[in-house]
């Protein structure tokens, strides 16, 4: 299994959206230079991207692996590869409590709610708010 690791461009937008859609990943603030995309030949496996708030915060987002290739060590190169090339920090996220050992390998630790910047704060109280939220313990990280 040959993968390539690539920044987006413009000619992938239609097929990450689709893919995101696929997945019910997130979708919006959609700039396609943020992303960073793993591909088997011409087939999306993966993606995640850097999200920016309004007041500049920063989230890394989106992170998806199609079913068949997840535990292989590609959404830890995605993360790393993105990360690589995203050098302004701090960078926040959101997800669930079970997931917090995948993100302490990237150096994120667990940040409090109230100590979140006001746009990501309020992202993290609509998220909350979600159906699908109510039956897991969503956790804000934060890599400074």
């Amino acid at each position: 299994m040959t993968l390539e690791y690539l920044k987006a461009t413009v000619a992938d937008k239609l097929q990450i959206r689709s893919f995101l859609k696929q997945l019910n990943g997130d979708r919006s603030n959609f700039e396609i230079s943020r992303f960073v995309v793993v591909k088997q030949g011409a087939e999306l496996i993966g993606c995640v991207r850097i999200k920016v708030f309004k007041d500049g915060t920063l989230e890394l987002s989106s992170l998806a692996v199609l079913s068949e290739y997840q535990r292989k060590g590609i959404g830890s190169e995605l993360v790393n590869k993105l990360l690589l090339n995203e050098v302004a920090r701090p960078i926040f996220l959101l997800t669930s409590l079970d997931k917090e050992s995948f993100y302490k390998k990237f150096d994120f630790n667990i940040v409090a709610p109230d100590k979140l910047p006001k746009e990501f704060k309020n992202e993290y109280l609509r998220v909350i708010s979600l159906p699908f939220a109510k039956n897991i313990q969503v956790i804000a990280m934060v890599l400074k």
